[in-house]
């Protein structure tokens, strides 16, 4: 199984609501129950600066069927974004499986499903590790497509 890291199109439309027919309805249901591995790309920025710590989730070793070291063998051995790139130290990359539409009419989905996991670029490659407590620079965000 092979994936590429598709950048999302800045001007996404999320998905146009249904008007009141049946039909509309049934796919309007099965849009708002879509899921998708997504990603977001950030560098490292600096310190905070601050008198107290957060708490902070640990990211997960399995994000659905999606393993972090099937994940790190993918982004040290292959070029898989869709988009010119180059990996430079402290940047992280944050992976999500969630909803593609988490909210709809402004309301957010009842069902929660969302796990996230994170690796960083360090030493030239990449690792399972996280930042805490320090500034990121958002960079790009996409989803992911397996081929």
């Amino acid at each position: 199984m092979e994936i590429r890291f598709i950048e999302r199109d800045e001007n996404f439309v999320p998905v146009k609501y249904p008007r009141n027919t049946k039909e509309e309805k049934l796919i309007f249901k099965e849009i708002y129950l879509e899921a998708e591995y997504k990603w977001y790309l950030s560098r490292y920025v600096g310190e905070w600066d601050l008198d107290f710590n957060f708490s902070h989730a640990a990211p997960l070793e399995k994000v659905k069927d999606l393993s972090v070291e099937y994940l790190l063998d993918i982004l040290n051995n292959d070029y898989c974004f869709d988009f010119d790139y180059e990996p430079e130290e402290g940047d992280v990359l944050n992976i999500q499986y969630d909803y593609k539409y988490p909210d709809l009419r402004h309301m957010p989905n009842r069902y929660f499903i969302r796990c996230s996991t994170c690796v960083m670029f360090r030493d030239g490659k990449w690792i399972f590790d996280r930042y805490y407590d320090v500034k990121l620079k958002s960079i790009t965000q996409g989803f992911i497509k397996f081929l």
